[in-house]
């Protein structure tokens, strides 16, 4: 049987499983958006480096958007067991330890550094290190290790002061780390070129490395939603639901894209920074109005969206019921043919997550199983008893299809519902419709004020 002669080298088996996951990965997310992707050059040794947050999520993103097959390095704590083994080395993924894993296996880190080292020279597929060492749950980057300083400039003794190894910083930010199909931002940055601290590492190897890294370290923050407050982080990411449209309007950006969206909450936090230093007392008086008013969609099992549309159309609404009732028929066949291969990995993630940041994680790897296991048992039967090829056919294209219908079906009742209970607030008059709609107000003018001292 063909073995790889290097972990980098193309690989027909890998391709053809890469499409596999490439098409659940976009099937798991609702929106993904990539913008900046044309920086990865060709024929030449590259190291991406992404923030970290989201597991092993976030390496699947260069699977599925690199068009490569990268290499990453992981820690060696879950290179547990043959099969497992086999499986992450499949997937090119090595081994990296760390000082809890013992002295003795740091030591093997010498090993892994000479395999890095080969696949940059290689120059097949780039090397993917995730700079911050571990994944966190907060949208902040965290201190930078300097393993992956170590391994580019060693990689550079190659070019010495001539251009050769570059780092290419990558933002990577998720609408929400654990929900099925919620959107995915990566933003590629230019790259960094280790040639110009070749020189300065030959004369101070600590020094160099810092430089690096605090360059790289520069670069992500621009890329990627880096809120440094602890005391208000809640505020920040709940103005980002609230306040982007507004924002948006003010820097005069007319899309909604992930990219535009991005733009404008990097602005928004930068304002929000700054005004933290000159006038605190401003940023609490917003945070006690923002308390107020997710306390409010809470109580209330509201999102911000309706709050923010506030009137429906009654007539809307009923056509909207009508078409549920419609398609009530569709959602039950969804339903049955898909709840087993969707229900066992959500109860699987609650069950086996200790950390959270691992839930996506566990939910997509065990769905790349069980969904074609469950479609096969489905297909036994269906293929003995419908007579017919087309009939046949038919059935297997509905079973995913079907499923995609139904959970887009349980969203929109969702959906419709909130509208309906929202709108019955209004007409009996709760005082709890206009609390949350003038709290919402009180956020949005405050912001306003806020914004205004920072933009023309």
């Amino acid at each position: 049987m063909f073995r790889k002669k290097s972990i980098d080298e193309w690989s027909l088996k890998y391709w053809l499983t890469q499409r596999y996951v490439n098409l659940a990965y976009r099937l798991y997310y609702g929106r993904f958006e990539s913008v900046n992707r044309s920086v990865i050059p060709h024929n030449i040794p590259v190291i991406l480096a992404p923030n970290h947050q989201n597991a092993l999520m976030d390496a699947l993103v260069f699977v599925y958007d690199s068009g490569y097959q990268p290499v990453f390095l992981a820690r060696a704590d879950i290179f547990k067991g043959k099969w497992v083994i086999r499986f992450l080395t499949f997937l090119n993924i090595m081994p990296v330890f760390r000082m809890r894993d013992g002295i003795d296996n740091v030591r093997r880190n010498d090993e892994v550094f000479e395999r890095s080292l080969k696949v940059l020279l290689n120059k097949h597929n780039p090397l993917c290190l995730f700079p911050e060492g571990n994944h966190g749950d907060k949208r902040r980057l965290r201190p930078l290790v300097k393993g992956i300083f170590r391994i580019a400039l060693m990689a550079q003794d190659v070019y010495r002061d001539q251009c050769g190894v570059k780092i290419i910083p990558v933002g990577l930010d998720y609408g929400d780390y654990q929900k099925f199909r919620s959107s995915m931002f990566v933003n590629y940055g230019s790259p960094i070129e280790v040639s110009e601290y070749y020189q300065h590492w030959k004369e101070n190897p600590v020094n160099a490395l810092n430089a690096l890294r605090d360059r790289l370290a520069d670069e992500l923050k621009k890329l990627m939603i880096h809120i440094s407050t602890d005391e208000y982080y809640n505020l920040y990411m709940n103005l980002r639901v609230v306040y982007n449209s507004s924002m948006r309007n003010r820097l005069g950006i007319n899309d909604a894209s992930l990219a535009a969206r991005f733009i404008a909450d990097k602005r928004m936090i930068e304002i929000l920074d700054n005004h933290l230093k000159k006038a605190p007392k401003d940023i609490m008086s917003l945070n006690h109005y923002m308390e107020e008013y997710q306390s409010l969609l809470k109580q209330n099992n509201l999102r911000d969206w309706v709050i923010e549309k506030a009137r429906f159309s009654p007539f809307l609404i009923l056509a909207e019921f009508i078409s549920i009732i419609l398609l009530l028929p569709v959602f039950v066949y969804g339903i049955i043919i898909n709840i087993l291969p969707y229900y066992i990995p959500v109860y699987i993630a609650q069950k086996k997550a200790e950390d959270p940041q691992f839930v996506s994680t566990i939910k997509f790897v065990s769905s790349l199983i069980l969904f074609p296991v469950m479609y096969l048992l489905w297909l036994i039967p269906a293929f003995i008893v419908i007579p017919d090829i087309w009939l046949k056919l038919a059935f297997l294209l509905s079973m995913p299809l079907s499923g995609y219908a139904a959970f887009k079906y349980y969203i929109f009742f969702k959906k419709t519902w909130a509208k309906v209970r929202f709108m019955l607030m209004h007409i009996t008059q709760n005082p709890l419709s206009d609390r949350l709609i003038s709290s919402r107000k009180a956020i949005i003018d405050c912001m306003n004020k806020i914004t205004e001292k920072y933009l023309p």
